[in-house]
């Protein structure tokens, strides 16, 4: 079965997994926290390290195996990424220490920097110009539909297998997008090179200067993201009194929501004249989530799950207006380079935000870290005012 934009049901599934399978274990680690800290004695900065962990080993790739993923076939990629994504949580679920959750997360890392350049290049060279807006948020739906399978199998898993056995059983996911892979990817992918790429020499300089800007939003962006994905379960355990699994079905609800705003804002942002309008808006509408978020702890605690839904709907869509924008502004032949180039931007912030967050946390109070994240929301706002021309002119 083919959808009109010519990429067959089956790989547009595979390449939602391959985009979700490599955050599945932030994701599974955040939606487990309250064990996994209790277990290993951590402090939450000490738990912030496992993303700040895995996205700066997914920055310091990410321009490198962007540059990889227009040189290789894309069937080898595909095959690297989720292998690595199985040695991840197989290195996780055995686990005894901090130090070895680490190494775990660091794979993680690296499949991230392949994942989003490797997605682009197929959505690039096989969907119609008209239905790539889609295809790009069907497949960036992945991440958020690893953060709902994180949040809501995940913990009460963990009760019945621990929450080293509940991580374990992420590698039937990897799996699963493996098998898709081998059976739908084109032929003309599994064979080798595509011909938009090969043969080709391409150097950073030859990217258009929107790719720098938008890898500039993605900085910003990325560090309220993480900041407000990886601690709002903790926060809502250790501020509001929510029970631990409860607490993990706020993970769930930013991620469902995600799913369905990501495929929405790729329709969307996919058919406009420009993306400005668009993350505009979607900073606005984070910024109140996380604001919501904060209130909760001072009003009612049932306005977390409000801005959570918010946060989802908003801040957690802006990643597909970016990817959309990479595949609309770029040849085909710079696709990969490009995406690895918005994704340094995005796994910096990535980084940042975990750490610094978790590090405010323990030195000030949770209504502190909020506030910053507020912070940086507004900064977004207004780098998204300043810039005017997105897409290249039509020819």
């Amino acid at each position: 079965m083919t959808d009109k934009g010519g990429v067959s049901a089956g790989l547009m599934a595979s390449l939602a997994i391959a985009m979700g399978i490599g955050p599945l274990l932030v994701y599974g680690l955040t939606a487990m926290s309250p064990s996994i800290i209790d277990d290993l004695d951590l402090t939450r900065a000490q738990f912030g390290v496992f993303a700040t962990a895995a996205f700066i080993t997914a920055a310091i790739c990410s321009t490198v195996f962007g540059a990889l993923v227009d040189r290789w076939s894309v069937a080898r990629t595909m095959v690297v990424l989720y292998a690595g994504a199985v040695a991840s949580l197989v290195v996780a679920a055995l686990a005894r220490s901090i130090v070895w959750l680490v190494a775990a997360v660091v794979i993680s890392g690296a499949i991230q920097a392949l994942s989003n350049p490797v997605t682009n290049r197929l959505v690039a060279s096989h969907a119609a110009p008209d239905s790539r807006g889609t295809l790009v948020g069907v497949k960036q739906s992945g991440v958020q539909m690893a953060q709902a399978l994180a949040g809501l199998a995940m913990p009460p898993l963990a009760l019945l297998v621990t929450w080293r056995g509940s991580l374990a059983a992420g590698t039937v996911v990897a799996l699963a997008g493996l098998a898709l892979t081998l059976r739908y990817l084109p032929r003309t992918e599994a064979d080798g090179r595509s011909a938009s790429t090969s043969g080709t020499s391409v150097t950073l300089g030859a990217i258009p200067g929107v790719v720098w800007w938008l890898a500039g939003y993605a900085m910003l962006n990325g560090v309220a993201i993480q900041a407000t994905n990886v601690y709002l379960p903790l926060y809502g355990y250790e501020e509001l009194g929510i029970s631990r699994t409860v607490a993990g079905m706020l993970a769930t609800v930013v991620g469902a929501v995600g799913l369905v705003a990501r495929i929405w804002w790729g329709r969307t942002v996919g058919r406009a004249e420009s993306p400005r309008i668009s993350l505009i808006v979607l900073a606005v509408g984070a910024t109140l989530g996380v604001g919501v978020v904060l209130l909760a702890d001072y009003t009612a605690n049932g306005l977390v799950w409000v801005g959570a839904a918010l946060f989802g709907a908003s801040g957690i869509a802006a990643n597909v207006v970016l990817m959309v924008t990479v595949v609309r502004a770029v040849a085909p032949r710079l696709v990969g380079r490009a995406t690895g180039v918005l994704s340094l931007g995005l796994y910096l912030g990535f980084s940042i935000g975990p750490v610094s967050f978790g590090a405010l946390v323990d030195a000030t109070s949770y209504p502190v870290g909020w506030v910053c994240v507020l912070v940086v929301y507004a900064l977004t706002v207004v780098l998204a005012v300043s810039r005017r021309r997105f897409l290249p002119k039509p020819a």
